[in-house]
């Protein structure tokens, strides 16, 4: 396997992902200042709405790459993960919570203990907070996942996974079940709802060399594949009205947005701007993920209902994602500021020269 090229491809993979999951808020929050969509915010609130999905494809990805190259020891895992994942969560969860409570006067305890801890482990605390969740569960499946080797035992888990994918978002009722697993199955980050996009990252896993072959040669009618996507992301909307982000159709979309993604980051990879960019956000993606709500929220209670125009967009974009890149940098600096967001580091070991030599980015993020 070619590391350094996986390791850029998974830095674009999330930064794609973390742009448009950013998209998707900055755009509510127009949605909720202007009390109703207009056509090119929908469309745009719509089309990103892939992001926390390819997000949740990577996080299967790295963890079954990792397996493939150095294998897994159980106890090296839960300390990876709790260190990277765990601490992050209940530091931003304790966070957001606090910050409601100054805020909006929000009792957490308003509905009780047990409820509390319910919506805690469900990241019901704060809106973004429950794909947290997600990987979290994911990770209480791994450790038997991980001893799937075959290539076509994995392509059987897909087709399972899409299944279970269907069922659970279009046929499930979760009052059937009643009780507290109806509660559960509820829930945005309930793990079947999620569960085809974590496989979809191991069988990726296990299929590298001839995906990202295919996807290059594939480039072309993927582009075309792509656009169609967006458009029909909002054509979608028109027809069943507010789609989430995990919705039915997404176990034909996501695999060939990742696909094409994975094709065009070899383009991205030769040009200097794009390459040191995709990065830096790749690799500051969770952060942002977990901070720009925050951002979000405070430039909606400061700034006058009147800047929310659609000229603005794109300035009220790049606001939001340089504050949150702020904040992170901040955090870095702070001592245990790496147990708050674990940010990983970029080191270039060759600089791309005048004679076209490739520019390489070792990162430590496994």
């Amino acid at each position: 396997m070619n590391q350094q090229g996986q390791i850029f491809d998974i830095h674009v993979l999330r930064a794609v992902g973390c742009l448009m999951v950013v998209l998707v808020h900055v755009s509510a929050l127009y949605y909720v200042e202007r009390g109703d969509w207009e056509s090119v915010i929908l469309f745009i609130n719509q089309a990103s709405r892939f992001g926390t999905p390819v997000f949740a494809v990577i996080s299967g990805l790295l963890l079954f790459l990792q397996v493939r190259r150095k294998g897994f020891f159980l106890n090296k895992f839960i300390t990876s993960r709790m260190n990277k994942i765990g601490i992050p969560f209940l530091f931003w969860t304790a966070f957001y919570l606090f910050y409601l409570w100054t805020m909006n006067g929000a009792n957490p305890f308003a509905s009780g203990f047990d409820r509390f801890l319910f919506n805690v482990a469900f990241g019901e605390t704060y809106s973004h907070l429950y794909f947290i969740s997600i990987v979290l569960q994911f990770y209480l499946i791994f450790p038997l996942l991980q001893f799937i080797k075959s290539k076509s035992a994995w392509t059987i888990l897909l087709i399972l996974s899409a299944v279970v994918h269907v069922y659970s978002l279009h046929y499930m009722a979760p009052e059937e079940f009643g009780g507290l697993l109806g509660l559960i199955a509820d829930q945005r980050a309930f793990l079947p709802k999620w569960l085809f996009f974590f496989i979809f990252g191991g069988f990726l896993a296990y299929h590298w060399e001839g995906a990202k072959a295919w996807a290059f040669k594939m480039r072309v009618p993927l582009s075309i594949a792509v656009l169609l996507i967006f458009y029909f992301a909002a054509v979608e909307y028109e027809w069943g009205g507010y789609i989430g982000s995990n919705r039915v159709t997404n176990i034909i979309n996501l695999p060939i947005i990742v696909l094409f993604i994975m094709a065009i980051s070899e383009k991205i990879s030769h040009n200097n701007v794009l390459n040191y960019s995709a990065a830096k956000i790749g690799t500051m993606s969770m952060g942002i993920y977990l901070v720009h709500p925050f951002v979000i929220s405070i430039l909606q209670r400061t700034m006058p209902a009147d800047v929310w125009t659609l000229a603005l967009f794109p300035l009220w974009y790049s606001v939001v994602m340089v504050i949150t890149i702020g904040i992170i940098l901040f955090i870095q600096k702070i001592p245990f500021g790496e147990l708050i967001l674990t940010v990983p580091s970029i080191n270039k070991n060759t600089v791309k020269s005048q004679s076209g030599k490739k520019e390489k980015l070792i990162s430590k993020f496994i």
